[in-house]
């Protein structure tokens, strides 16, 4: 489709619904495809001297979406199709290990790490898409008559991957509603404060608890970690006079977190990382959800 404008292409109101997916579907084939060849000790498709890789198998699936996207134009074929693909591609980038090294190995300790990397950069980019670039009335204009002439369902209430949607509805509200449980978010921030104060002295030497994993670090990671908790003091000292300015001091010290200390972390311990994430991850939605929710965002967005 094109608009009428300078004929340039129209764009589709479920972009980010797709790259959500593709990417979603990357991430947890990586993580259960080396689940799985950690459990049956890494075996191999192989015809003799021949070897089958499991990236062929996702250059395949990412084929066979594209074919899906040429041949079909019902939004709900191009949901199947970003999960195919998304599918694909954690199979295809999987084996990035292999070709960034000399010797083939799928091991290369980095590899997690820069694997990270690209995902947190694939999501910015995808958010900037969508978010710094909206949709004009005309483009939305056409892509409801665009529906209307198929006749098509909207993604959500697709009959594909219902699963997928059913899943991911409920996470959203479980979290939600965890997050509106009285004491959770002043506990969690409470806890993150805490931890964070104790990463700072452990960094100077100040205090010395075994449980603080500081053997093995990186110096870039301590440097991380080390201005994630100055900005947590920072926070500390603005708490008194507005609490909103102290929670968004704690939400920069958690993206430092999420975007310098963790990728380190991915390098030195690999997968096991993910607990780590999966905290900083929960830590940032409080976070967010007291900044969203807080009287004085209420009150400075009613005013602008």
């Amino acid at each position: 489709m094109f608009s009428s404008k300078g004929n340039l292409p129209v764009r589709d109101t479920d972009t980010g619904d797709l790259l959500e997916l593709l990417l979603v579907m990357a991430v947890v084939t990586i993580l259960i495809n080396r689940a799985f060849l950690a459990m049956t000790h890494y075996p191999k498709i192989a015809f003799g001297s021949l070897h089958i890789s499991h990236m062929l198998w996702g250059g395949l699936l990412m084929l066979f979406a594209l074919v899906m996207l040429f041949r079909f134009w019902n939004p709900s074929i191009r949901l199947l199709a970003a999960f195919i693909s998304g599918v694909g591609f954690g199979l295809f980038i999987d084996e990035l290990g292999k070709f960034i090294t000399e010797d083939n190995d799928y091991f290369f300790q980095p590899t997690i790490a820069i694997l990270y990397i690209l995902f947190v950069t694939l999501f910015l980019v995808f958010r900037s898409l969508i978010n710094r670039f909206p949709l004009t009335e005309r483009e939305i204009s056409a892509n409801r008559s665009f529906r209307e002439i198929l006749g098509s369902s909207i993604i959500p209430e697709s009959r594909y991957l219902r699963g997928y949607y059913f899943v991911r509805r409920i996470a959203f509200t479980s979290l939600n509603r965890f997050l509106s449980i009285p004491k959770v978010i002043p506990a969690v921030m409470l806890l993150f404060v805490f931890a964070s104060l104790l990463q700072f002295a452990t960094i100077f030497g100040w205090v010395n608890p075994n449980w603080v994993p500081f053997d093995n670090v990186s110096g870039l990671s301590i440097v991380g970690a080390f201005i994630s908790s100055m900005f947590v003091l920072i926070g500390l000292l603005r708490f008194r006079s507005s609490r909103i300015t102290a929670a968004h001091w704690f939400k920069r010290a958690i993206l430092i977190n999420i975007f310098v200390t963790q990728i380190f972390l991915f390098y030195q311990s690999q997968l096991t990382a993910m607990w780590g994430l999966a905290v900083t991850l929960l830590v940032y939605a409080c976070i967010s959800y007291y900044i969203s929710y807080h009287p004085d965002t209420k009150a400075s967005t009613i005013k602008s």
